[in-house]
């Protein structure tokens, strides 16, 4: 297994409609061609709050890289920095 970082920027959103664009900096935990863990902290670049959106099943599009299920667990400051882990589903 390995870890890394990435940083980069994507949209946050449902399999049915992008809700909104966000940048974020994620922990990845991988081994070969498998996303073992994945915990990132978000940021709109909106600054609109996130809290609706907790609990939810979401979709993170990256930017040039892969769609992953996310689900927000926490939400920080004005409701515009979140953190998500990969959805159980």
């Amino acid at each position: 297994m390995v870890y890394s970082t990435k940083q980069g920027s994507g949209v946050l959103g449902t399999q049915e409609q992008p809700l909104e664009a966000v940048t974020f900096e994620a922990t990845i935990e991988h081994a070969q061609n498998s996303i073992l863990s994945f915990i990132a902290k978000i940021r709109t670049r909106s600054g609109r709050s996130l809290a609706e959106l907790k609990g939810q099943n979401l979709v993170l599009q990256i930017d040039d890289g892969p769609a992953l299920g996310v689900m927000i667990v926490h939400v920080e400051g004005n409701g515009d920095e979140a953190v998500l882990n990969l959805s159980p589903r």
